[in-house]
């Protein structure tokens, strides 16, 4: 019973399609992560975001006016059944899918773009740098190409 109430995530490596898939304690796919560029910072986003979400965890947005944002599906677009999550690059884009609940859709892709900012937030202040500033540092995780 208590692997049902946690979120799984599922990682699929064939070269350059990598993905994430966490699904959520029902097992349906919730977040899917696009197409890796190379970064790291989807492995380990993708863990604090699956521990955070198992463990509950209900943050505030720090950053609520930068940073990441939502597009929610249009109304009445068949093909757009999805709430993205983009970085202001498009460097990393997550798709929340779509269920009967469009207000809980909605919700968790607040919450998660409220994990995404902290998650940023805590890498920045915990990388010590005396010439970096926490934006020049929050924009190296949003994925700089190596």
């Amino acid at each position: 019973m208590s692997p049902s109430l946690h979120w799984t995530l599922f990682i699929a490596r064939p070269g350059r399609d990598r993905q994430h898939v966490i699904r959520d304690p029902r097992g349906e796919p919730r977040i899917i992560f696009g197409e890796d560029d190379g970064t790291r910072i989807n492995d380990h986003l993708a863990e604090y975001l699956v521990e955070s979400l198992s463990a509950d965890l209900d943050v505030e947005d720090p950053n609520p006016d930068e940073g990441w944002f939502l597009d929610s599906a249009g109304e009445g677009d068949a093909q757009d059944l999805a709430i993205l999550i983009c970085d202001p690059d498009f460097e990393t884009r997550l798709e929340i899918l779509a269920t009967d609940s469009p207000e809980e859709d909605q919700a968790l892709g607040r919450k998660v773009v409220a994990l995404i900012n902290t998650y940023l937030i805590q890498k920045a202040v915990s990388q010590p740098s005396a010439s970096s500033v926490g934006p020049s540092a929050e924009k190296q995780q949003t994925g700089s190409k190596r």
